[in-house]
């Protein structure tokens, strides 16, 4: 089973794809790829009201800090996350949003470490190795984002993630 994780930046994105727990490819979005899903690391909606959804709500409830979807700061990275959805679901991909710090706090891949610091981003890629095969070559925290994205899809298809709220986001059970 081949899975996607998409990291949205609003210059530039990430891209990453296992093949079930092994690491075949990550490198910068241009376009959709051929795959079974995909995990897009970006707010794939807005809130009705206020700067949260009910998902982010239900997250922050569980001790994940995130930003807020509706936060004006926030907004050209929402957009973003938003047309890489629909490139994707133009070619029949299923689309899941994800958040990979949740997905790294739950499953305990270095919640602690900080992944803007190359000592941070050591400790969460030994811990990701764990779980994905291949890791070892990453250096930046985008790519990082990626893997996490794909693998939190892959986690889905194995029984072992769930979707948080109406239309919200795939996090590990």
């Amino acid at each position: 089973m081949l899975v996607c994780g998409v990291d949205v930046g609003v210059k530039k994105s990430h891209i990453a794809l296992l093949d079930r727990k092994k690491l075949v490819y990550c490198g910068l979005y241009s376009h959709p790829v051929s795959c079974n899903a995909v995990g897009i690391d970006a707010p794939l909606s807005l809130p009705e009201s206020g700067n949260l959804r009910e998902c982010e709500r239900e997250l922050l409830k569980k001790g994940i800090r995130l930003f807020p979807s509706g936060a004006e700061f926030f907004r050209p990275v929402v957009e973003r996350g938003m047309q890489i959805a629909r490139e994707f679901r133009k070619e029949g991909i299923r689309v899941f949003e994800v958040y990979p710090y949740a997905t790294r706090k739950i499953l305990g891949i270095a919640p602690e470490a900080k992944k803007s610091r190359k000592e941070g981003r050591k400790k969460i890629i030994d811990k990701l190795s764990e779980f994905v095969d291949g890791v070892e070559r990453l250096s930046g925290h985008d790519d990082i984002d990626a893997v996490i994205s794909a693998l939190t899809v892959l986690l889905y298809f194995e029984g072992k993630a769930r979707v948080v709220g109406q239309n919200g986001i795939l996090i590990p059970v």
